[in-house]
């Protein structure tokens, strides 16, 4: 008979539990779209990159990605930057 390997059959705590999937879990994915960017009420950040409803922040990561891009996100992510410094600047 085959046992449990991971997190171990000893580990049925809830805090062992927690521990392990601290410990161990990981994403293969660019997380993106926490704070997407958009014009509809779910939106969280405006066109300009600034949030909704505070005055003097903007947000300039992959946060405000409204999908996940099919390739990495380094170039949107960096695009995104010049686009904050290019708003930042115009004032």
């Amino acid at each position: 008979m085959k046992s449990e390997v991971y997190p171990r059959p000893d580990r049925t705590s809830r805090d062992a539990l927690r521990d392990y999937v601290r410990a161990s879990a990981d994403s293969g994915h660019h997380q993106v779209g926490t704070a997407r960017i958009g014009t509809d009420p779910l939106a969280v950040v405006v066109l300009q990159l600034r949030v909704h409803g505070l005055t003097g922040l903007r947000i300039a990561d992959a946060s405000v990605m409204p999908v996940t891009p099919a390739g990495n996100t380094a170039g949107p992510t960096l695009m995104i930057g010049e686009r904050a410094a290019a708003l930042i600047r115009a004032g």
